[in-house]
């Protein structure tokens, strides 16, 4: 059984632990803590950082995240927003979020809001959810018009 809630839409109904859960990680990513970070995922989770680092395994994802606090996020804070979940039987879920970093390194060379959007795939455990999966992206520019 498939089911798609996009966030703010009279059907959607993110289910409170995943709410839960991806605060709990917006926190612990908020305050660079790379070992609490990695445990939001599963122990074989998998992370893609927007540099193209991977990261298998809790202690690849922790060592990755280190890998960003050093260089893309430091000096940062960020927020993760849920805009879209399909349920993917009853212990997985697909998860589309936007990212937020404030005071970040601007391609341009100053500083601001960077926007990145986050595909996860999470499993159900316990009470709440860890991450298998993540893809944190930035959206390609548009090229000039030839026009």
């Amino acid at each position: 059984m498939e089911s798609t809630h996009a966030v703010g839409t009279p059907e959607s109904r993110v289910e409170p632990s995943l709410e839960a859960s991806l605060r709990k990680f917006n926190d612990a990513f908020n305050r660079f803590d790379a070992k609490e970070v990695a445990s939001c995922w599963v122990e074989g989770g998998t992370v893609i950082s927007p540099m193209g680092e991977i990261g298998r395994g809790r202690s690849g994802v922790e060592t990755t995240y280190r890998h960003d606090c050093e260089s893309l996020l430091q000096g940062t804070t960020s927020r993760f927003s849920i805009q879209s979940v399909r349920q993917l039987g009853g212990d997985l879920a697909f998860l589309d979020l936007d990212h937020e970093i404030q005071n970040a390194r601007l391609p341009s060379g100053g500083k601001g809001t960077l926007k990145v959007h986050v595909a996860i795939l999470a499993q159900r455990s316990g009470s709440g959810w860890q991450w298998v999966d993540a893809r944190p992206y930035l959206f390609a520019s548009p090229p000039p018009s030839v026009h």
